[in-house]
């Protein structure tokens, strides 16, 4: 049933997702990778939820229409909220200027908003067709007793009855075995009895993360995307260490002149190249008043109009020889114009020389002094024509030398690109984070109708947020568990610092996951407490009932997450180690312990204000009838029985 789920809900998202990647958006090349991961992780959740419940209503003794009906109102509930704020949640990440991000997050909602479809489509159709197969108490499922296609088989007074004929009768079982209470029980009530003590420890635990959390910081460099081990990463570093960055991730300034005449006049070239020469002045005025002992000299410049810091208009001389008559004598010049200029001769690139590594801080300090040193006039005309001003969001730097209009200005490369997305990125996730809160507040308060409930939430998901983003620079940054030898726990890189993508990649993942678990228990509280039942008791009892499961769903999403710690991709194993800690808190810790804290330090009926106890959603469901007697589940030696 899971298998079936999975491999519909992925394959249901590629077919969507394509068409979306060649008419509506670029996608990046790591969103089929986070699409799988999504749908894998949703709908093993989504489907063990259904089966799960379905299990207990069957074991209660009810009809397997009756079970599927009460799994459907029950955790359908559960799957549909879920499923709503977790997309809610990935497309707030759109608003992130970031292709990466936005491809990535497009995919991870279309892969929820799948999987909810499937969960409730494909998996319902499923245990209608084959019940005892997913039901097991005898040959492993492998049986048709309970379908339409049931075999007969002689009841007791000697009569022949047909298995399929009573799909949708009750089974009443007599003598019922006391169902022991499982651990999990034993510790939502401990947690409860030492609320305050508690609830100390948890925030005494969070401390060491959060201080951990104060000293983050990110690298944009572009090894952390690539394989260790692999070949071409070896071959790229090595490039990059022998020719510099100027040939792997270069910097460059467009120059757009006005027109084609003007670009082939010597005086453009002149006064173009005498404002490279006071841009390599400003550059290092600005980069000592931050305190960075650099120094940009002309010859960082090399173009059409400037190399080795001269101006090729004034010729190129080797000692007191010029040798640019040769030079354009053979042809050479026009060459590197082809090269450097368009076709149609209106624009031009210099490439721009850093003397330090580009994503250091020095270096990411260095291309924010340029780009601010490029001139910047309070009224600047465009080349498509207009005028506009120069605090404009769309401004433009037009150079103006000598009385000669150079033209506009643009500086780019992979180094800026980087720089630019991680900041304006990370800028935005407290806007984004505050929105995932509103998101989830207002989807949980209509959903369950509490003021407390989404609260809680919020305050569960941020407090494993704050351990595991802790955690993470603790091992990735710090170096914690450098000592074990593992390279998928060590720093990766000379700075040492956490991929800027990995962060804001796992935050929306980590929440959907951490909604999952908190929305299928509070569920089960919710129809505990409406049933009769007070807060306490009912958190004990839907931990009993769910905990194993919750558990289980866990597990499965760490051995599933933790297959990224065994790729030699360093921001994968970031990625894994995130995945893999948050999961675990979830499943053993705020659903097991914080949960049931927080809700005992509350008054009772507060958890649960304004509602009023009501009939529970299984008696709305059957009109009040008096509930089956519970039977223990099977057991694999009772499955392999071949007599009922």
């Amino acid at each position: 049933l899971v298998a079936c789920n999975i491999l519909t809900g992925i394959g249901t998202t590629l077919l969507i997702m394509y068409p979306v990647s060649y008419y509506v958006m670029d996608v990046n090349v790591c969103a089929p990778a986070m699409l799988v991961a999504v749908a894998l992780a949703m709908s093993i959740d989504y489907s063990l939820f259904l089966l799960t419940r379905f299990n207990e209503e069957r074991l209660d003794g009810r009809s397997i229409t009756q079970s599927l009906e009460i799994a459907l109102a029950t955790q359908g509930h559960t799957i549909v909220v879920s499923g709503a704020t977790l997309a809610l949640c990935f497309t707030s990440m759109l608003v992130l200027p970031t292709s990466t991000i936005t491809s990535m997050a497009a995919g991870a909602a279309t892969a929820v908003l799948q999987s909810v479809l499937v969960s409730l489509s494909l998996t319902p159709a499923l245990l209608l067709t084959m019940p005892r197969f997913f039901t097991a108490d005898r040959m492993l499922g492998l049986t048709l007793d309970g379908t339409p296609f049931g075999t007969y088989r002689r009841a007791s007074s000697g009569t022949v009855a047909q298995f399929g004929a009573t799909i949708d009768r009750p089974t009443i079982i007599e003598n019922p075995q006391p169902k022991k209470e499982s651990i999990w029980a034993h510790v939502g009530r401990c947690s409860q009895r030492g609320a305050p003590v508690m609830f100390l420890f948890l925030a005494l635990v969070m401390v060491p993360f959060a201080m951990a959390l104060t000293r983050f910081s990110y690298v944009e460099d572009l090894t952390p995307l690539m394989q260790t081990t692999h070949p071409a990463t070896k071959a790229f570093i090595s490039i990059s260490n022998i020719y510099g960055q100027d040939l792997t991730t270069p910097v460059q300034l467009l120059i757009m002149a006005p027109s084609q005449k003007a670009m082939a006049s010597r005086e453009w070239s002149l006064a173009t190249c005498h404002m490279l020469q006071d841009l390599a002045t400003k550059v290092t005025d600005r980069m000592h008043e931050e305190g960075h002992d650099y120094t940009m000299t002309t010859a960082d410049f090399n173009g059409l109009m400037i190399f080795r810091g001269g101006c090729l208009a004034d010729g190129l001389k080797f000692g007191v020889i010029d040798v640019m008559p040769a030079v354009h004598m053979y042809g050479m010049y026009d060459m590197v114009a082809d090269l450097l200029s368009n076709r149609n001769q209106t624009a031009t690139q210099v490439y721009v020389h850093c003397q330090v590594d580009l994503f250091s801080e020095v270096g990411e300090a260095w291309m924010r002094a340029v780009r601010a040193s490029l001139p910047r006039p309070e009224v600047i005309r465009q080349p498509l024509g207009g005028h506009q001003d120069a605090d404009s969001a769309n401004y433009v730097p037009y150079g103006r030398w000598d009385d000669v209009e150079i033209g506009a200005l643009h500086l780019y490369g992979m180094p800026l690109e980087q720089m630019d997305g991680a900041q304006y990125t990370l800028r935005r996730m407290p806007y984004v984070g505050l929105a995932i809160a509103a998101i989830v507040c207002i989807i949980l308060g209509g959903s369950f109708g509490t003021a407390l409930i989404p609260v809680r939430a919020v305050i569960c998901i941020a407090w494993m947020l704050v351990v595991t983003f802790g955690a993470s620079v603790m091992v990735y940054q710090l170096g914690y568990l450098e000592g074990l030898g593992l390279q998928a726990l060590a720093p990766s890189g000379e700075r040492q610092a956490l991929f800027w993508l990995s962060p804001t990649i796992t935050l929306a993942i980590l929440v959907g996951l951490g909604l999952d678990y908190d929305i299928f228990l509070m569920d089960s509280v919710m129809e505990h407490w409406q049933s009769g039942k007070d807060g306490k008791s009912a958190v004990v009892t839907s931990l009993d009932q769910a905990g194993t499961i919750i558990s289980a769903a866990g597990i499965i999403m760490f051995l599933a997450f933790g297959a990224l710690l065994a790729s030699t991709t360093p921001v994968l194993n970031q990625i894994g180690f995130m995945l893999c800690v948050g999961v675990l808190l979830d499943c053993f810790v705020t659903t097991k312990v914080t949960i049931p804290t927080l809700m005992a330090l509350v008054p009772d009926n507060a958890n649960f204000w304004p509602l009023e106890q009501k009939t529970s959603m299984r008696e709305r469901a059957f009109g009040g009838q008096t509930v089956f007697v519970q039977r223990p589940p099977p057991s694999f030696r009772r499955s392999l029985s071949w007599s009922h």
